[in-house]
């Protein structure tokens, strides 16, 4: 039996959340369903943490490069632009409309800690654009059954820690298949579009998008909602991580669109070669990798906060395009890789 393609498992999942959000919404963004998962005991506290780490910055940081370095390069990039397509998509939504999280009223729900807004779970629907992706790979069988199974315990988990309802997690999911099936319906013709452009035209693209997208996060953020009384201070503190949200994506946007140009145009690499070679290559890379992003972490001053959010975007931007473009260029000189 043939699966269903990207945009019909999309068109399924938004069907499915609104019809539970007609049918159990007051139920949905209620304590009650944190509550029932919660009462499954402390011995879940362990697992759950593990299945929600499958959403964190830093599992991307490291598996992204694994796949893209040392398994398959084009399966890596298309994680990459649907890591930052799907982020920005989840930080614009959460800026829109700001909805609290479920321990911001009752503390004692919360089990990990998290800031910003809770709709939609960014955790549920960057692990659905993902593993959603990562479900086709080569028509492998066993991908069809391990990659939604994830999706749905990295969602669960979220809701078990106390950091969302369960209806953030569901739209979560829903958007998250949405944004896979845009990116496999326009991504192509968009890249065929951009492929002939000269570098100061990438570049100014580049910065333009990358604006416009950080500007989006900035206006939605902007649209007056009403906010709970007595948690004014949740609410600008989550006003203030969206915007660092914002300035993350721009800069991996930045260092992603720069890294690809520069790679296709410099490298060409192939992820082939002996086991040794692949792990060192791997091993090698996140460490230049971490020294980018945790060195400048130390060093960039985040106050004032523009001048703290500009230094976040380059930072970001660094760290990706090291990722994408330049590590590559040097393992080949290193000979620890093929390229053109």
């Amino acid at each position: 039996m043939k699966p269903l393609s990207s945009s019909s498992v999309a068109g399924v999942a938004v069907v499915v959340a609104l019809a539970l959000t007609l049918a159990v919404g007051g139920w949905l963004w209620t304590p009650d369903g944190v509550l029932m998962l919660q009462a499954l005991g402390p011995g879940w506290q362990r697992p759950m943490q593990v299945f929600t780490f499958l959403g964190d910055e830093q599992f991307y940081l490291l598996f992204l490069p694994l796949v893209y370095w040392c398994v398959h390069k084009g399966l890596g990039l298309d994680l990459a632009f649907l890591l930052v397509f799907s982020a920005f998509t989840n930080t614009a939504l959460k800026s829109l409309f700001k909805a609290p999280r479920p321990f911001w009223q009752n503390p004692g729900l919360q089990r990990v800690e998290v800031g910003g807004f809770g709709f939609p779970s960014g955790h549920a629907q960057l692990s659905a654009s993902l593993f959603g992706r990562m479900a086709r790979f080569r028509g492998r069988r066993e991908l069809l059954i391990v990659m939604p199974l994830l999706i749905v315990l990295v969602a669960i988990s979220r809701v078990y820690l106390g950091v969302h309802y369960p209806g953030d997690v569901v739209w979560g999911v829903a958007v998250g298949l949405v944004v896979l099936a845009l990116y496999r319906r326009l991504g192509p013709a968009l890249a065929a579009r951009l492929h002939g452009l000269s570098w100061p035209a990438h570049l100014v693209l580049a910065a333009l998008t990358t604006g416009i997208l950080f500007g989006l996060v900035a206006l939605m953020l902007a649209v007056p909602r009403g906010t709970v009384p007595g948690l004014a201070p949740l609410y600008e503190e989550a006003g203030r991580e969206a915007l660092k949200d914002g300035a993350t994506g721009a800069g991996l946007l930045f260092g992603l669109w720069l890294g690809v140009v520069w790679e296709a145009r410099r490298v060409r690499f192939g992820v082939a070669g002996p086991l040794g070679r692949r792990v060192l290559r791997y091993v090698l890379g996140v460490i230049g990798l971490l020294a980018i992003w945790l060195g400048l972490r130390l060093l960039f001053p985040t106050e004032p906060t523009a001048l703290g959010l500009l230094l976040r975007v380059l930072r970001y931007a660094a760290a990706m395009f090291w990722a994408i473009g330049l590590w590559p260029w040097l393992f080949v000189r290193l000979g620890l890789g093929e390229g053109r």
